[in-house]
């Protein structure tokens, strides 16, 4: 309570002496202009824009993609959905154009992981990245947050087509009138030629295929008011054989997904109001032993929002967001969570699940001068769904800038969001999370040097499976990380983060699969425009931690053997290590732009453990794999 009366007390304050600042400089009210950026982008640990994506060859040009490279990264899948500072997936969020897109990347699997994200790297303007303290202009987010805005500037009009090994892509930039344009873009992928190559790496992999259309068309209606629209179909399968405790089995899954994402924005001098809607469908299918699972959902989302520059020193942002869902559930599940075999015990589960937020906001942002800079925010949950927690989520941060080369950020708050339903969890439960950080960047021409820690404690239910769950979680984790260029041509960048991570019952603590002693991240670049570029990227961490079987006993309902499990996360897989490469050629036929570029992840074929499994009465322990050595090559045509 003491601390949202600290914050009440800054938003007062702040507001206050804006209006003291505006009297002081009323002659000069003309010239002030509304920041077209975030109001939080102060606060951003990283920015980038469409050219870093693709400039940083471990991106392989995927927006989520290159949020892996971070050190504040903490995914131990190989999945592009973000991981931040030891946060679920689902703690953290992506916002598209103010709309937030849940599960935002491709190959999902019915845990909401998956392989590349949704988006298309030429749409982006600029990518804000929040570790932690993700800032409460967004809501349902407790861990960190990803901000996306597509472009709004006039482009080059260009025919793109692209052909790689398991890929055809096609894209168009049109220009419509003088300050209007849509970019249109589709990709077909297919399994049988990457499989055919990497036969013994991807022995698991039975076939897949998606096909994805995408527009994002701008239109600036006069010189105040714009419209965006971006609208994404994606239609996927894939068949993989799976293994889960004693069971092996083929996986068969197919998703079919439409959203769009509206955008109406309306500018003065000093205020920015944006209207930002959304709808998200999706139909998904899985399939695996005794487990049949149809699940169809729906999202709307609307939020308006004002932005308003009282004064040089002072801006607020207040508005509302609000959102509805629908889950459908038409499922034949297993009776034992332990046994999968076809033939196994069976229930069926048809259930429609709704759920609703509707939340307010205000963020006040106050800059002294040029070097300081102060924000705090509340938002507050209200009209609340049944069994749903009354909430406030606050937040104060304050950025020291003395020059172009240092900067100091400290951030903490509260934060609250909601459960995805999935396979595990069907319900929206609330989770919430105290976090408090601290980041020192230093930046100049020749080498950057950032570090960080961090504290969070979370709360809220924790279900990663059937038989470990817990409620609360203590994060401490510090990071650092250099850049510098060596020469003209070669640039070299190396990470570590380190992060103790512990679940809580009561008093007793247990270790968690993200305890991490480090976690090293190296990268090498040679740039040579008239030859290639190149990268060799190196990551190794300890192994996951997992909770072992001990014994079983044979269960006469199940007609199948029962685990019996020993200590939480007493047991840890052999360390992580992965070596990439890549490297691309861009030359000229005529004004036609040729790319040609090519790929090993994995280049020293590595078994890196991703799970374990076991024989039918689990004497036998056996690991699954992440991705081995992969091969992968193609060119990319513009004119």
């Amino acid at each position: 309570m003491k601390t949202l009366l600290f914050i009440f007390n800054l938003l007062i304050f702040s507001f206050v002496q804006a209006q003291q600042d505006s009297l002081q400089i009323n002659q000069l009210e003309e010239v002030i202009i509304v920041k077209k950026d975030p109001i939080s982008e102060k606060f951003a640990v990283k920015k980038l824009n469409s050219l870093d994506i693709y400039f940083n060859p471990a991106s392989n040009a995927d927006p989520l993609k290159a949020i892996t490279t971070l050190p504040a990264s903490t995914s131990t899948d190989e999945s592009a959905n973000p991981s931040l500072r030891g946060g679920s997936p689902d703690r953290s969020r992506v916002y598209l154009n103010g709309s937030p897109v849940l599960n935002p990347v491709r190959f999902s699997r019915n845990d909401g992981l998956g392989n590349f994200s949704l988006f298309n790297t030429e749409l982006i303007d600029k990518q804000y990245v929040y570790s932690s303290n993700p800032p409460l202009n967004f809501g349902n987010s407790s861990a960190g947050l990803v901000e996306i805005e597509t472009n709004t500037q006039k482009i080059s009009e260009f025919t793109q087509v692209s052909l790689a090994l398991s890929n055809i892509g096609l894209m168009r930039n049109q220009k419509l009138g003088k300050n209007n344009f849509t970019q249109i873009y589709a990709n077909y992928q297919f399994s049988d030629a990457i499989i055919g190559l990497n036969r013994k790496s991807l022995d698991q992999l039975q076939h897949f295929s998606t096909f994805d259309l995408g527009a994002n068309t701008h239109l600036k209606i006069n010189k105040n008011l714009s419209f965006n629209t971006f609208n994404y179909f994606i239609d996927e399968k894939y068949s993989v054989l799976n293994r889960s405790l004693n069971f092996s089995g083929d996986v068969e899954a197919s998703k079919k997904r439409f959203f769009s994402v509206n955008n109406l924005d309306y500018f003065t001098q000093k205020t920015k109001i944006r209207w930002a809607s959304m709808v998200d469908f999706s139909h998904s299918e899985f399939k695996f032993g005794n487990i049949d699972s149809k699940v169809k959902n729906i999202q709307f989302f609307n939020g308006l929002s004002f932005k308003t520059q009282f004064s040089r020193a002072f801006s607020m942002q207040y508005g509302v967001d609000a959102s509805v869902f629908r889950y459908h559930y038409n499922e034949v599940l297993p009776q034992f969570y332990f046994s999968l075999k076809p033939e196994s015990p069976t229930f069926t589960n048809q259930k429609t699940t709704d759920f609703f937020y509707i939340e307010p906001y205000v963020y006040a942002n106050y800059s002294p001068d040029n070097q300081w800079n102060f924000s705090s925010a509340l938002r507050k949950n209200i009209f609340l769904h049944k069994n749903t927690e009354s909430f406030t989520s606050y937040q104060f941060s304050a950025n020291y800038t003395p020059n172009n080369e240092h900067r100091l950020i400290f951030s903490a708050g509260k934060y609250h969001s909601y459960t995805t339903p999935n396979y595990i969890i069907r319900n929206f439960n609330t989770l919430s999370s105290h976090q408090i950080a601290l980041d020192y960047s230093f930046e100049n021409e020749k080498f950057n040097i950032s570090t960080s820690v961090y504290f969070k404690a979370d709360k809220g239910d924790i279900v990663t499976n059937h038989y470990e769950q817990f409620d609360k979680t203590q994060i401490f984790g510090s990071e650092a990380s250099v850049d510098f260029k060596l020469n003209h041509q070669f640039s070299f960048s190396i990470s570590n983060t380190f992060l103790n991570q512990k679940y809580a019952i009561g008093n007793q603590k247990y270790n968690t699969p993200l305890n991490l002693k480090y976690f090293i991240k190296s990268q090498l670049i040679y740039k040579n425009p008239k030859w290639f570029t190149a990268s060799l990227v190196f990551a190794t961490r300890p192994g996951n931690r997992f909770t072992p079987v001990q014994s079983a006993v044979f269960n006469p309902q199940a007609n199948d053997f029962q685990p019996i499990f020993g200590d939480w996360y007493s047991a840890e897989m052999p360390h992580y290590k992965r070596l990439d490469f890549s490297a691309n050629r861009l030359f000229f036929i005529g004004k036609t732009a040729v790319i040609g570029f090519v790929s090993v992840n994995n280049l020293l074929n590595f078994n890196n453990s991703a799970s374990v499994y076991y024989n039918s009465n689990y004497t036998n322990l056996h690991y699954n794999h992440l991705q081995k050595r992969i091969f992968y090559f193609g060119t990319m045509v513009r004119f």
